[in-house]
């Protein structure tokens, strides 16, 4: 008996609690561990996005090249709210908007004709209406998911007039229930809209990556921050350069 209440005493001082020092040392330790590791978790993010943002340099080149030698019309559809891009090939001569009031214009007119029409004739017509888009699917891998932690921050051409960002309303064609996409086009002819594309992280809207398509040339830059469109049209100058008489 006398050998065993040794080891039962050991047993319950084994059991006994953190005391309140040592629970303040594991979170000293633990913030230290926080402050230390944060850094390294934003560069991470960020090596993310500027990949994001490469790819999709890569594939705007990619595009354009190919709309000019097999004579397409490519659409990317930003769906900002799912962080993800589809690319969508199409015959020449697609219809896009200049200016956002002329794509307002053409979605009333829609709504207008679409509200007197039956379901069938509503049918038949957004079939025959419907723009000469379709998915490339998985086999083309034209079906892009950015990675976790990634996000699109926002979409600007200059049909809609401004960054489109996620939970914007950017009104509605002949189907107001669809997700949003914002839409960017690369013609048959070479000319490619102006685009720019926010790519920021899950934790913080307000810092990223840019991917810039210049229109017409469809060159593509990718810059280390937010550019705004504002920022970019200050510095076009309002009037041509003279030419000697």
């Amino acid at each position: 008996m006398t050998s065993k209440i040794p080891h039962r005493r050991s047993r319950r001082r084994s059991r006994r609690g953190l005391s309140l020092v040592e629970v303040m040392v594991a979170i000293a330790l633990m913030l230290a561990l926080i402050a230390v590791l944060a850094p390294s978790v934003r560069a991470i993010f960020e090596l993310d996005q500027r990949a994001v943002g490469r790819k999709l340099a890569t594939l705007y080149e990619r595009l354009h090249d190919e709309a000019v030698m097999r004579n397409l019309t490519f659409r990317i559809a930003f769906h900002l709210e799912q962080d993800r891009y589809v690319v969508e090939s199409g015959e020449p001569g697609a219809l896009i908007s200049a200016t956002p009031d002329e794509r307002e214009a053409f979605e009333e007119e829609t709504r207008e004709k679409l509200r007197l029409m039956d379901e069938e004739m509503r049918v038949a017509w957004l079939r025959s209406r419907r723009q000469p888009f379709e998915s490339l699917g998985k086999h083309g891998q034209m079906e892009f998911d950015l990675p976790a932690g990634v996000k699109l921050g926002g979409v600007y051409t200059p049909q809609y007039g401004r960054m489109v960002k996620p939970g914007d309303d950017v009104g509605g064609g002949a189907d107001e229930d669809d997700p949003l996409k914002v839409f960017s086009h690369v013609m048959n002819n070479g000319f490619v809209e102006h685009t720019l594309i926010w790519i920021t992280s899950a934790g913080d809207d307000d810092d990223g990556w840019t991917v810039e398509v210049e229109p017409l040339s469809g060159v593509v830059h990718l810059h280390g921050e937010l550019v705004d469109v504002y920022d970019i049209k200050d510095d076009v100058p309002d009037d041509g350069p003279s030419l000697p008489n």
